[in-house]
């Protein structure tokens, strides 16, 4: 699916038709029929209908939802609970009203609704200002029609929520409107496939509506978690509002303007003061005999002093002295601290706000839509040459940038000179196995390896392994290994620090056959290759294939041939290369008297393919499994 955004004024609408409203708790002879998608025949529950219609009632925006969603096997009972969730803060800024459900079933031809009674609608505080509204639904079973309608009232008009017109569950009608005032003039994002080719849109007298159709659910795929990105959806952002008859006030018009209201919150929460830097870190060394030097000391004090909470965004909620004194914040205030302390040694050093990527658009937008952003890197120049720091992970070294941030471009902070810049992270990011193979005196299959994974590939595994110790499970998960298989030594290195790598020493011993007079020996050395097996199985996708960044995998093997066989049969050399050089595979055996080494290389040379080329991408990569699959044969040498 090409990811498709638009930027426009809302009089940019055309007029089409525009479908009737829905009554509740009535249903047609398809709805009460329906048991299965046609596009998505696996859903255990579809959306049939949903709605949302918003207007504004003096300065308080409001939205009127409704849902109608019916079970289609009992994997989907579960969903007879649903959560609202809002955001009250400290001064009510959403709430919800008027909320009503009722479930309906159908026995022998005829509807049996029962209304949700009150006490079967609760509101919940859950955390940090956010309450939500749940429904339980009762008696709920395979093909239940659950439908509710609510009112969600929000103070906020500067930024409003929009529609998302995709759930988790296939949807087969979602339709939004909203009615503008004169008084208020805004700006839309629209992005998806459908919302560009097949919406439904409709434009009078204020009032602009879209309805989209057959929409799939919104779900993780291989190789794509973050496929929020490519939801279907339209939002808001004021531009402009009225003043008095003639005069206007411009909102965030351009990036120098929304640069300098970020910058001037980070300056009132006192980032850019160093006298709490100073106080805070007395005693600690940034001394060096180089800016990279004293950036490194910087970096590594804050990682190693300070604690990460599950704070997220980029907008500090602490002040720069109560970080100091609790030691526990954002990666944004993290981000910020150590800002400070390189400014405060005279190294230049800057914010770039980021989307990053399963924020819901990893994009950019030429407006400055502050809802673009949700996270921060920091850009120093260090000795002359340009570096981004990020402390998002706790583990991560000096120089590494969290995967979800490795985007295309972010806003460059500058007072009165913010403006959007292009984000490219240069790495050799690669692993490389070799192993030997040889079978003992039982039979067994004796697998001695090692494993070297450098830059990223480096730091995936050392996230991992850091995991499974912190969760008191076996470092040998890193990789799927078969459970007859025994774990002799397996051991990592963690390197990444001082040279960019992490090192995995492993011996396995494979269970051999039985008998000890087979006239062949098969044996594939491959089996715990990342792509041994083709993780692209479904017959369609729906959202593009992410690698997450450019890498190569480099497997040799050197097989020692039994005792008393011979060498019988073995994979033929091969190069292979996508259509398009997305991926290439090489793959090379070399003969020798006692021995047979096999050398095989996967290059993701292209981490993002088109979802159109997801057929060709997953015949290519079955060929890759299968080669990797393929044994070599010894066979038992007869005597003359």
């Amino acid at each position: 699916m090409k990811k498709i955004l638009f930027l426009l004024f809302l009089s940019g609408l055309h007029i089409t038709s525009y479908a009737q409203k829905e009554k509740f708790g009535k249903y047609n002879a398809n709805e009460m029929a329906y048991s299965e998608v046609d596009f998505e025949p696996d859903a255990d529950a579809v959306m049939l209908f949903e709605e949302g219609v918003s207007k504004f009632y003096g300065d308080v925006f409001e939205t009127s939802y409704h849902f109608r969603m019916k079970i289609l096997k009992e994997s989907g009972i579960s969903r007879g609970d649903v959560t609202i969730p809002f955001y009250s803060g400290d001064n009510r800024t959403e709430e919800i009203s008027s909320v009503k459900a009722l479930i309906t079933n159908f026995e022998g031809g005829q509807a049996q609704t029962i209304k949700v009674e009150k006490d079967q609608i609760f509101e919940v505080d859950v955390a940090n200002g956010w309450k939500e509204v749940r429904i339980t639904f009762p008696n709920v079973k395979v093909g239940s029609i659950i439908e509710y309608t609510f009112k969600k009232t929000d103070k906020n008009i500067t930024m409003l929520d929009g529609w998302t017109f995709q759930n988790d569950i296939p949807t087969i009608m979602s339709t939004y409107s909203i009615t503008m005032i004169p008084q208020l003039e805004y700006k839309m994002i629209g992005q998806g496939e459908k919302y560009n080719t097949t919406s439904e849109k409709t434009a009078s007298n204020g009032t602009y509506s879209w309805t989209l159709r057959k929409l799939n659910s919104l779900k993780a795929e291989p190789y794509m978690k973050n496929f929020a990105d490519y939801r279907e959806r339209v939002e808001f952002q004021l531009s402009r509002y009225q003043k008095t008859l003639t005069e206007w006030e411009d909102v965030l018009q351009n990036w120098v303007v929304l640069g300098n209201e970020v910058l001037k919150d980070y300056d009132e929460k006192g980032y850019f003061r160093t006298a709490p830097l100073d106080k805070a870190t007395v005693g600690a060394d940034f001394e060096g005999s180089t800016e990279l030097e004293k950036a490194k000391k910087a970096y590594y004090y804050i990682q190693e002093n300070f604690q990460i909470n599950d704070e997220r965004g980029f907008f500090p909620d602490q002040w720069i002295n109560q970080l100091m004194k609790s030691k526990i914040g954002s990666p944004l205030e993290l981000d910020l601290a150590l800002m400070g302390i390189l400014t405060s040694l005279g190294i230049e050093c800057h914010p770039i706000l980021v989307g990053s990527k399963g924020s819901g658009r990893s994009d950019l937008v030429p407006f400055p839509f502050i809802n673009q952003f949700n996270s921060m890197v920091l850009l120093a120049n260090l000795d002359g040459n340009e570096y981004l720091l990020d402390l998002e992970d706790p583990i991560a070294p000096f120089g590494y940038v969290d995967l979800d941030k490795h985007v295309k471009a972010g806003l460059l902070l500058i007072k009165d000179n913010s403006q959007l810049v292009p984000i490219s992270i240069p790495h050799n990011s690669n692993s490389i196995f070799i192993s030997q193979l040889k079978f003992d005196e039982a039979n067994n299959l004796m697998v001695e390896g090692n494993l070297r994974q450098s830059y990223y590939e480096g730091l995936v595994t050392a996230q991992r392994s850091h995991d499974l110790e912190k969760s008191n499970k076996p470092l040998h998960e890193l990789f799927t290994l078969d459970p007859n298989w025994e774990v002799v030594e397996f051991e990592v290195e963690d390197k990444m620090r001082e040279n960019n790598f992490t090192t995995t020493n492993y011996k396995l011993r494979i269970p051999g056959p039985e008998s000890d007079n087979l006239d062949l020996i098969m044996l594939s050395p491959f089996k715990i290759a990342t792509f041994s097996k083709n993780p692209f199985t479904q017959d369609f996708r729906i959202f593009p294939v992410d690698f997450g960044f450019a890498f190569s995998e480099t497997y040799t093997a050197i097989v020692e041939i039994p005792a008393g066989y011979e060498l019988d049969d073995y994979p033929l050399k091969e190069s292979i290369t996508m259509e398009n050089g997305e991926v290439v595979f090489q793959y090379n055996p070399i003969i020798m008297k006692d021995k047979v080494q096999i050398s095989a290389k996967v290059e993701i040379r292209k981490p993002k393919i088109d979802v159109r080329q997801y057929g060709n991408l997953k015949y290519f990569m079955e060929s890759i499994a299968t080669k990797m699959n393929a044994p070599i044969v010894f066979k038992k040498v007869v005597d003359p």
